[in-house]
């Protein structure tokens, strides 16, 4: 194969570059030493009995699970005549990019929804209050969560998130092809990925799998599968360019070059859907568009295989936070921690935008045990989950290197070992520009 090795180290290059100017950026707007931590929101014991207080709530919930959210909020406006609560929802991207100066010119929400891998980022810019005393009025604990969930919202000793979910990613299939090539159920490991494969092309399923370029939730999966890491335990150094890293990506390009994923796929979903393709590997919001866009088709789901060896899939989660200007005033601060309990407490209806409940008495409703996704919350498959690490402005170091490097070798630009190599270095100078940025040590 062909590779073009010069011109991808200029993409990483160049890309190397805006980053750093972007870190700069946010320097000179954001003050980030000038504000840096807050103290923590104020906790409360009790339920709200204040004067009535309409609270901003902001989240990136646009499509299908949008409604589900109104339908939450809409419940708990109905069950407190003093607290109203208005909706914002946002693309994610949007939402990031805007939080940090609505909040700093009082005109951002006093609650927001913030998925698990940016919270570092906004607590550093003192956007986000740290939530340990909240936590503590509401008499919470870890026992109230399922497993994986409560802990990973403390990042440098303080607690920025109530987690509201968890969503991984999973593999979704088509029985009925399933069925006619005699696979008896989800694959489970390189041996019996193999064999289905096989068995799929056998019965005229020309390509069963979809890969795209645009798969990176798939290669943290199989990097872990591999036995590697994004970065070490410090969060200080890029470690995915190790061997492992190396042989996710190799794997990613070989289910290509062997015609079990076709190329130039982009859109994996309309092919499970249509026939065309019988496995593909996707997050949970994928249950309720299947539900509604293609009703008669017959899939299950489950945890991904591990087909590096060893259980893992990709995993994040969406948190219920407090922004500085929830603590405008002590009733403001009491309404809206009502509100992030609240919603805790009765987020079983959450499931029906596909993902699962962080709350411990939420998984273990009936209403949850019903759901598809249940298959993906079971003890065993929550221990395998491989969540993104605390970094701040992780999001632009994946964009900038390892979910590059996924891009280049899924439509055959670069060679595993290159694509890998490049986009750890990549990584390292812009986490090394940013820890210096944020004065961490």
């Amino acid at each position: 194969m062909p590779l073009n090795l010069l011109p991808t180290r200029r993409r990483f290059l160049s890309l190397s570059a805006t980053a750093a100017g972007t870190a700069a950026l946010v320097g000179c707007g954001a003050s980030i030493e000038a504000v840096g931590e807050r103290p923590p929101a104020e906790g409360f014991t009790g339920g709200y009995q204040g004067p009535p207080v309409e609270l901003s709530f902001w989240n990136p919930f646009t499509g299908g699970d949008g409604p589900t959210m109104q339908k939450i909020v809409d419940a708990f406006n109905a069950a407190h005549d003093t607290i109203s609560v208005r909706t914002t929802s946002l693309a994610a991207d949007d939402l990031y990019a805007k939080l940090l100066p609505a909040v700093g010119s009082a005109q951002g929400p006093h609650v927001s929804i913030i998925h698990l891998d940016q919270l570092p980022t906004f607590a550093l810019r003192g956007t986000l209050l740290p939530l340990d005393d909240v936590v503590d009025g509401l008499g919470i604990t870890e026992q109230d969560f399922i497993p994986n969930a409560f802990g990973q919202a403390v990042y440098r000793d303080r607690r920025w998130g109530l987690p509201l979910d968890l969503f991984s990613s999973a593999q979704f299939w088509n029985t009925d092809l399933y069925a006619a090539a005699g696979i008896p159920g989800p694959v489970s490991d390189a041996a019996s990925f193999e064999e289905a494969m096989t068995a799929l092309q056998g019965i005229g399923v020309e390509a069963p799998l979809r890969v795209a370029p645009g798969n990176w939730q798939l290669y943290v999966s199989l990097l872990a599968q591999f036995g590697g890491t994004l970065f070490d335990e410090s969060g200080e150094r890029a470690t995915f360019g190790s061997e492992a890293g190396v042989e996710a990506l190799a794997w990613m390009r070989s289910v290509v070059d062997r015609g079990f994923s076709p190329a130039g796929t982009t859109d994996t979903r309309a092919p499970l859907k249509n026939g065309s393709a019988a496995l593909v590997s996707d997050l949970p919001a994928f249950v309720p568009d299947l539900q509604d866009t293609a009703p008669d088709l017959p899939w299950d789901l489950a945890p991904l295989p591990a087909v590096g060896g060893s259980p893992g899939s990709f995993a994040n989660s969406h948190h219920l936070c407090l922004t500085q200007r929830s603590q405008e005033d002590a009733n403001t601060a009491h309404a809206a921690t009502e509100f992030i309990g609240w919603v805790s407490r009765n987020s079983v209806t959450w499931a029906e935008a596909g993902n699962i409940p962080a709350n411990a008495a939420a998984r273990d409703d009936p209403a949850f045990a019903s759901t598809r996704q249940v298959a993906l919350a079971g003890d065993d498959a929550l221990d395998d989950l491989v969540f993104l690490p605390l970094i701040p402005n992780s999001r632009d170091i994946a964009a900038n290197s390892y979910q590059r490097a996924v891009s280049e070798v899924v439509i055959g630009a670069s060679s595993p070992a290159d694509a890998a190599r490049f986009a750890q270095r990549t990584a390292q100078d812009q986490l090394d520009g940013l820890r210096e940025l944020y004065g961490l040590r």
